[in-house]
């Protein structure tokens, strides 16, 4: 059966590789991006060879306003991944109320939204799947600041929050928290702190090795698969153990 899955973040990164790990045929993606078409193209070029219909949506979800825009242009939906985030690195001692509310925004308020728009057409079809991308940082205090290690445990609250209110209506909704994924992303964050700020996490790692955006999509599959309807309001570390729970 053909589902209609909406990812965000999707131009690169973990949010490529979940669309292109949910792409096959009969599926329709859309994939949001942040004016990084170009980006997001090439990914909706690879989920259409897998032969899955892929549409672009440019939305920036620090606007609550864009983000209902985003929900209205992308329609009926069975499957949310709020994967698109806000990084900051701001310390606690210099972190502006701006910097706070914008990663909020971004990383608490918009999934909220993304689901409170698409979860009534999921409870009128009696079906439907919410993954939130979480984080490692919520456990470990750190390394990112403050903003994005609070927004992280903000989210994993929605996430069973979100649980127990849709559950009636057969909506499933999980946190899948990656752990220390080689990305586009986290390399240019560390570039402009430490070229090495992986090291000390995977010398913790059960796994001593890198982890690649690849590494997370079984789980996703699984977490919004027909087969996983007893699985909800879970966290799920994918992080070759770097955190046990």
């Amino acid at each position: 059966m053909g589902r209609r899955i909406l990812i965000t973040g999707a131009r690169r990164g973990i949010g490529a590789a979940i669309a292109v790990g949910l792409a096959r045929p009969g599926h329709k993606l859309w994939l949001h991006h942040l004016a990084a078409a170009d980006e997001a193209e090439n990914v909706a070029r690879l989920c259409r060879d897998l032969g899955a219909e892929a549409t672009l949506l440019d939305a920036d979800l620090s606007d609550p306003g864009a983000v209902r825009e985003l929900a209205e242009r992308a329609g009926a939906i069975d499957v949310l991944v709020n994967n698109a985030a806000k990084a900051s690195n701001v310390d606690f001692a210099e972190l502006p109320l701006a910097e706070w509310q914008q990663t909020f925004a971004v990383n608490v308020t918009a999934p909220m939204l993304l689901a409170q728009a698409l979860s009534a057409g999921m409870a009128e079809r009696g079906w439907g799947r919410i993954v939130n991308v979480v984080s490692p940082t919520v456990r470990m205090g750190g390394p990112s600041g403050p903003a994005y290690v609070s927004s992280k445990a903000a989210l994993i609250g929605l996430t069973r929050s979100l649980a127990r209110a849709l559950g009636p209506a057969g909506i499933t909704v999980n946190a899948l928290s990656p752990g220390a994924i080689r990305t586009e992303g986290e390399a240019e964050l560390a570039a402009g702190r430490d070229a090495e700020a992986h090291a000390p996490l995977l010398a913790t790692q059960a796994l001593p090795r890198a982890l690649v955006p690849e590494d997370l999509v079984a789980t996703v599959r699984l977490l919004v698969s027909e087969g996983s309807g007893a699985l909800t309001g879970q966290v799920l570390e994918v992080g070759g153990g770097l955190v046990f729970r």
